[in-house]
């Protein structure tokens, strides 16, 4: 076989082995047949540029004549510069996927924008440039306004692809310097099809994770959790390195509305060390050993970003169950009705590791639980006193709507 013709099907294969090869013959017009037949026509040429013109479909052609030259080039030229070339690719079948409804550009399309956003991934790490990221993010709007245009019939609807394009526009839309809600707003739309039976599972699996984590940035909590845990339900329980990686924001999520996991959760998923650690430290109010934990753990959970959800959304949660856990002090299940502000202020002072903590600082903190509902009492300033509700002084966060969108 031609080196140029085995250098395209060994990168195809390798770029695109979650795809169906036989739909890559069709948008490449590589059968079997057709292989063999370009071998033998064009073994004698060195002229690269003349390798398409046996391709008679101009689309197909063009389309073809790119991607050859990113095969050709991607060993030898810089990050940047493959980029450059698979945004192009990108432009081409957005002209293609506006002008026709072939089967064959639902696929490649999604196989195209993967590829896309790995470049993206690759031009970043090499450049330090986040506009590779932007321009990414701008090819996939492009390609996302022209599935969910499309209003065709269902099972032959562009609209297929909708969701995989929408989850990595929300994957990029987290790396650029804008506003994620500036690129992520169209690919909100793509919710409505998450339940239509021609949308593949992977597509939903991936969208909902991107979505989730997306709604983490924003600090809608309750939204995220939803997405993430349907995300982590239908990932197959063979994807065991996927589900683990939906797990992590799964467990941040699960944290700040209160749910805390178990050890043997955690321990299938080879996550009982730093993350037991956390758990340990919020069921025993413990603010600062849970504020060390993060520090001495930084890098990772800067890096999966998730370092500030958790430092700023968990202390008001933290310093609720050090106040629950001093109210049963020497009184069994019986929940004191009145707690002192001396054993408040102790509790708290022991769970921030802060001597210096004062009155008026507890006080704020206790008005700053009560008025959230995370805790149902009254404070009596001068008796110096804090009434607890006879019935649920600590309902179930998730019951009460602690966390709002915003």
């Amino acid at each position: 076989m031609n080196p140029v013709l085995q250098a395209f099907v060994t990168s195809a294969n390798h770029a695109f082995t979650h795809e169906d090869g036989a739909t890559l013959g069709k948008l490449f017009v590589f059968t079997p047949s057709t292989v063999s037949e370009l071998s033998r026509r064009i073994s004698a040429s060195d002229d690269f540029d003349q390798y398409t013109s046996y391709i008679t479909d101009p689309v197909h052609a063009q389309t073809t004549h790119v991607y050859l030259t990113y095969v050709r080039d991607s060993q030898f030229v810089s990050a940047e510069t493959g980029h450059g070339q698979l945004c192009r690719l990108a432009e081409l079948l957005t002209v293609a996927l506006t002008a026709a409804n072939n089967g064959w550009l639902v696929q490649v399309v999604r196989a195209v924008a993967l590829a896309l956003c790995v470049q993206a991934q690759w031009a970043f790490a090499s450049t330090g440039d986040a506009a590779v990221y932007t321009q990414t993010a701008t090819r996939l709007l492009q390609l996302l306004i022209v599935a969910l245009g499309d209003t065709g019939p269902e099972h032959a609807s562009k609209k297929r692809v909708a969701v995989a394009v929408a989850g990595l526009l929300l994957r990029v839309s987290l790396r650029t310097s804008a506003a994620p809600g500036a690129y992520a707003g169209k690919a909100l739309e793509a919710r409505s099809l998450l339940d239509s039976s021609s949308v593949a599972r992977r597509d939903k699996v991936s969208f909902m994770y991107w979505l989730g984590r997306y709604y983490l940035v924003c600090y809608n909590i309750d939204a995220a959790r939803i997405q993430l845990d349907r995300a982590f339900s239908m990932c197959p329980a063979w994807h065991y390195h996927n589900k683990r990686i939906i797990l992590r924001y799964l467990f941040v999520a699960n944290m700040i509305c209160g749910r805390l996991p178990s050890h043997e959760l955690l321990e299938k998923y080879d996550m009982e060390g730093v993350y037991y650690q956390l758990v340990a430290c919020f069921r025993a109010g413990d603010l600062a050993g849970f504020q060390n934990v993060l520090v001495d753990h930084m890098d990772m959970f800067r890096k999966q970003g998730n370092f500030l959800v958790l430092l700023e959304r968990t202390k008001m949660l933290i310093y609720r169950t050090a106040l629950r856990r001093i109210s049963l002090v020497d009184r069994g299940e019986e929940r004191a009705n009145v707690v002192q502000y001396r054993d408040v202020l102790t509790a708290f002072r022991v769970s921030a590791q802060n001597p210096d903590m004062d009155v008026f600082e507890m006080e704020g903190i206790l008005a700053s639980l009560i008025s959230q509902k995370l805790v149902l009492a009254f404070l009596f300033h001068h008796q110096k006193l804090v009434n607890l509700s006879r019935k649920t002084p600590f309902p179930v966060i998730s019951q009460i709507g602690k966390v709002k969108p915003r």
